[in-house]
């Protein structure tokens, strides 16, 4: 018997309608939110056996009950009945389908992998292809796609593939709420078929992905990921979060989805091998993604500094250096550029550009912003923004009702040097106190498309690490 041929997953991308199957109230109508949610012109039907209606929805009993054919459907039934959905979501027309439910090889028993093996006889007869089981499966912001209710919609060009949905979950949400936009999302869970190096390989080649995200508990074949890991590596940006590093974790991914993790060194090599940058939290992800998805390339590992405190610029500076960056003098031509705008006596002008009460002042910093960008020994920008300080200030002066115009014009001024200089410009908010005026602030750079850090380290790690890329990727050209 010749097995039919599976189709790729850019073709089974090509989703015009989709279904729902197994939606539920006990779930909270979970799908039907996500999908219903967010702007689309997708054909979208919901199953259900006890029907009913749900956000203007019609909850249909069966999948025969759908009128004409699907192109995706998502399935979240109860294990037992996984393989007859599968059957007639085919039957239907569905090229592809993410295996929501759970109950496989993720539970280390013998009875769950040969359900796992029962589901992959099935996809292999049909040339179905799955994400799953035991994933979230599929996000294509552009499409209006979504296994997130609530969330915002930004399509972007960062693609993301992760073994772990609560993880796929965690770094969309943190990255749109810094800006930064994806072009598909990926779950995978079990990879009863589709794997990560098929995703890798698609992603590499997609155009409208310019970089790549990664978190991967284990592989079942090493040497194919690392040689998707290495082909994505050299036309776009690879950033990976490897989980199960320690002997606990490993034991914990097992668990999860039924991977092995694998020796902690060897995936270190693996990744330095392939020029795969490797970070150890969300955080750090979504902080690098967002300079690679956001900013120019960096020239260098100069960077200028422009904070408001003499104590700040020193921590600052401290932490450039021992991260790898370097921080050059301001030129002289600089200085006198920037004398004439500098009033009070605590100020420092050599890098850091400590500009202390002057910090207070908007066309100042605007003007300061500006100058430094200018600067031919600065490749990048760190700008502090203070909103502790500033918001203390406005208190004293009571001037609330200026401190969000003052956000805006140092973004402004940031997007400016961007644009003109092709520099990055980097903004730090430290994570101090006043979440709602950090917000008003985070959302003026957010709008003018700055990458935004909670601390300088998650900043200056991010930043060396994308130097780091490119510089790699260019030696091994030479």
């Amino acid at each position: 018997m010749t097995l039919p041929k599976k189709p790729s997953i850019a073709e089974i991308l090509n989703i015009k309608s989709i279904a729902a199957i197994g939606v539920s109230a006990n779930f909270g109508y979970y799908w039907v939110h996500s999908l219903a949610e967010w702007k689309h012109n997708l054909k979208v039907w919901f199953v259900s056996r006890s029907g009913g209606e749900v956000l203007g929805h019609k909850i249909l009993t069966s999948i025969d009950d759908i009128p004409g054919k699907i192109d995706y459907a998502i399935i979240r039934v109860p294990y037992k009945i996984v393989p007859k959905t599968l059957r007639e979501c085919y039957e239907k027309g569905a090229k592809g389908v993410t295996i929501f439910t759970s109950g496989f090889s993720e539970l280390g028993t013998e009875e769950g992998r040969q359900r796992e093996i029962e589901i992959r006889k099935i996809l292999d007869d049909t040339g179905m292809r799955a994400l799953g089981p035991n994933c979230m499966g599929l996000m294509y912001p552009k499409l209006g796609i979504s296994f997130l209710p609530t969330v915002k919609q930004l399509s972007g060009n960062v693609g993301f593939l992760s073994q772990s949905g609560g993880i796929a979950i965690t770094t969309y949400t943190a990255g749109v709420e810094s800006g930064v936009g994806f072009s598909k999302v990926f779950s995978f869970g079990n990879q009863v078929d589709i794997t990560p190096q098929e995703i890798l390989n698609y992603l590499a080649d997609d155009v409208e992905t310019s970089v790549i995200g990664a978190y991967i508990e284990g592989a079942k074949n090493g040497r194919q990921i690392l040689e998707s890991l290495k082909y994505a590596a050299t036309k776009k940006p690879v950033v990976a979060l490897k989980g199960g590093r320690s002997s606990e974790g490993s034991r914990a991914a097992a668990t999860h989805t039924g991977a092995l993790a694998g020796n902690r060194d060897v995936w270190s090599a693996v990744f330095r091998q392939a020029n795969v940058l490797s970070v150890e939290t969300i955080e750090d992800m979504v902080a690098t993604l967002s300079i690679f998805s956001l900013s120019p390339m960096p020239r260098s590992k100069n960077v200028g500094l422009i904070a408001i405190s003499g104590g700040t610029s020193v921590v600052y500076t401290d932490i450039c250096i021992e991260k790898g960056l370097n921080v050059p003098r301001t030129s002289e031509e600089t200085r006198e550029k920037l004398d004439p705008l500098i009033f009070d006596v605590g100020t420092g002008l050599g890098n850091p550009i400590d500009l202390a009460a002057d910090y207070y002042q908007d066309q100042t910093v605007e003007e300061v912003i500006r100058i430094a960008g200018e600067e031919p020994s600065f490749d990048s920008l760190i700008i502090d923004a203070d909103v502790h300080n500033m918001y203390q200030v406005a208190n004293i002066m009571d001037a609330h009702d200026v401190l969000a115009d003052y956000w805006k014009v140092m973004a402004r001024a940031g997007r400016k040097v961007v644009e003109n200089k092709k520099k990055p410009v980097l903004v730090t908010i430290p994570d101090v106190a006043y979440p709602e005026q950090r917000k008003v602030a985070w959302d003026a750079f957010v709008d003018q498309h700055l990458p935004v850090f909670r601390n300088i380290n998650e900043t200056v790690g991010a930043l060396d690490r994308v130097y780091d890329y490119y510089e790699t990727r260019y030696r091994r050209k030479v």
